[in-house]
């Protein structure tokens, strides 16, 4: 007999106990994954948002008397893949799900929580391998043509081919192939999985979006990531984009052929993302009223904001994001050889490894001498004491409360031992220059950053001093962050100062399985014993196990240093007060903002 799981009040029970926690966790001391500070509500000290409904009860539009305001949003780079199945940045993912219907509506309190979507309602069958879904009949994209099982069957087709090279791809590794999914009819699927596993993490690995079948079929696959149809969607959400002003501004507007659920109807006139590049611009733009929404706020900044614009309100998303120091095992010139002979996926053991960071010793004594508390204390601490940050040691965020790893024994800053390790290693300066050398070559590199990141720009200035002061001579490297992005993939670089949206399932793969179709895993790092711990977890239906060995595959990952993880933040997102039911959490920095809406008599934009 099927068990029938139309929502998370069915699932509820389960979900709780699968570890299945965000990234975020709370800061300062405060135990659990829930509390003041880390529910995506505003921080204490501003009194709160003046909203007097929450999400759920927002007036319709018909109630508001028609559609009011825009809302204006800084952005620091512009847009790049609008299809999932290729997309990579966070900020990308959070435009592309108020383009589109999600599957599931989620929600997190230490873990997921699924409600239905566009996924009406889903049961399993007694074995817990075959995920039935009834789809939501009379949805529409915004060109009107229907939205059916077909363009579902044809999203997981783009992620499974190849030339596609989707960093996706690792969600269908336990699928059974060719029922990935199954198509019973038009609104009808079945996902089949090879063996039942963590129940949540499998409800995920089902959730891809579906993509117009209709308009991508012919495309291009090789080159999808540059196909036009980022530029203007067809999607199946409460929003379209009405204007893309490359480099300036996407501005977003009512899908008058949404066809979804009445109470997703926009209640704003115009969404507005102005490219932003300079993190100090943003900032003058949100003093003066220019934007109306600011993230990645520096905690010093939002001190003062507090004080000096009183109509703003600051939300703590909780430890979402991470940044950490990826250090490339690989030659990168070897690497891109190789792979633009290799006739299938790449063999990593015939790649050179790279002359520096090749070498696990070399990682540790570079992580010894940098000081991650200094960059904490700098970055992520306001005058007053009040700390937005914590030290990180690996990407399953502290908010995935059964799974993250509290016990690894941290790597403390000890700049002699540093040095000695790194002269162990044959690391000495012998011609008194300042900078260490072997074999005739000095112990020199670049540190690859996005620009326009004030937090990043800042951290790698103090990486720069840290690592000087051991002999090591860092050059910095800025790019625009579309730019960063691929050569990471591309595994372009040497070392790089980047950061991660955290998973909301805890499925380690997709950034330390090894091999090549693990788009994400950017340093090209592998360990035999991590890839069959990541593998045994997912397959594990026991929490308590999987968890223990996620947690095992953390420490080993953290022992061979592939990153030197820095800090998880609380970020900061800014949003004028007249806004009412904002959703800024864990799960997005704007999310659902079809609810989002203005009081007559507060309106700044009427058209």
């Amino acid at each position: 007999m099927p068990i029938t799981a139309p929502s998370s009040r069915a699932l509820a029970p389960l979900l709780r106990g699968l570890g299945l926690t965000l990234p975020l966790a709370l800061l300062a001391g405060l135990v659990g994954c829930s509390g003041s500070g880390g529910d995506g509500g505003p921080t204490a000290s501003t009194g709160g948002p003046t909203t007097s409904q929450g999400p759920g009860k927002e007036p319709t539009v018909e109630e508001l008397g028609g559609r009011r305001d825009a809302l204006v949003i800084a952005e620091l780079s512009d847009a790049d893949s609008l299809l999932y199945a290729v997309s990579q940045s966070a900020s990308d993912a959070a435009l592309i799900a108020n383009l589109n219907m999600d599957n599931f509506e989620a929600t997190f309190d230490c873990s997921l929580k699924y409600e239905p979507a566009f996924y009406e309602s889903w049961t399993w069958d007694d074995t817990h391998t075959i995920l039935k879904v009834k789809l939501r009949e009379g949805v529409s994209w915004s060109d009107g043509k229907p939205v059916t099982a077909h363009d579902l069957k044809f999203t997981y087709d783009l992620v499974a081919d190849p030339v596609v090279a989707s960093p996706r791809q690792s969600m269908l590794e336990k699928m059974v192939p060719g029922k990935a999914p199954l198509v019973i009819d038009d609104y009808n699927v079945e996902f089949h999985y090879q063996k039942a596993y963590n129940t949540a993490t499998m409800l995920q690995h089902a959730g891809l979006a579906p993509s117009p079948k209709h308009v991508l079929e012919s495309a291009d696959r090789a080159s999808l990531r540059g196909n036009d149809f980022h530029k203007n969607p067809t999607t199946t959400g409460p929003w379209r984009i009405d204007k893309w002003e490359p480099d300036s501004r996407i501005v977003l507007v009512p899908n008058e052929k949404f066809s979804g659920p009445k109470g997703m109807t926009p209640r704003l006139n115009r969404i507005i993302f102005k490219i932003i590049p300079e993190y100090a611009t943003r900032l003058v733009e949100l003093e003066s009223g220019a934007i109306d929404l600011m993230t990645a706020i520096l905690p010093t900044d939002a001190a003062r904001l507090k004080k000096s614009n009183p109509e703003l309100s600051f939300y703590r998303r909780g430890w979402r994001s991470s940044d950490y120091i990826a250090w490339n095992n690989f030659d990168s010139a070897d690497y891109k050889a190789q792979k633009e002979t290799a006739k299938e996926n790449l063999d990593w053991s015939k790649v050179k490894r790279h002359p520096i960071f090749g070498d696990v010793a070399t990682r540790r004594a570079l992580t010894k001498a940098i000081d991650i508390d200094k960059l904490i204390k700098d970055l992520l601490t306001t005058d007053d004491g009040e700390v937005y940050g914590r030290r990180a040691v690996s990407t399953v965020t502290p908010a995935l409360c059964d799974t993250h790893n509290n016990d690894i024994t941290l790597i403390p800053l000890n700049v002699a031992e540093a040095k000695a390790e790194l002269e162990a290693q044959g690391w000495k300066d012998t011609n008194n220059d300042g900078v260490l050398d072997r074999d005739g070559k000095p112990f020199r590199f670049t540190l690859l950053t996005n620009s326009g990141n004030a937090r990043r720009n800042k951290a790698a200035v103090i990486v720069q001093d840290n690592l000087k002061a051991i002999g090591v001579d860092m050059q910095i490297e800025q790019v625009e962050s579309n730019t960063f992005f691929e050569r990471l993939r591309k595994k372009d670089y040497e070392a790089a100062l980047s950061g991660w949206s955290a998973s909301l399932a805890p499925d380690m793969n997709p950034m330390w399985h090894s091999g090549e179709k693990y788009e994400f895993n950017f340093t090209g790092y592998s360990n035999p014993q991590v890839d069959q711990l990541i593998a045994d977890a997912l397959e594990e239906p026991d929490d308590a196990k999987s968890n223990a060995m996620l947690k095992e595959a953390q420490r080993l990952i953290y022992e061979d240093q592939p990153y030197t993880f820095l800090y998880w933040m609380d970020e900061i997102v800014a949003v004028h007060s007249r806004f009412k039911d904002v959703r800024v959490d864990i799960l997005s920095q704007y999310r659902r903002m079809d609810a989002w809406w203005v009081p007559a008599n507060e309106v700044k934009y009427p058209q």
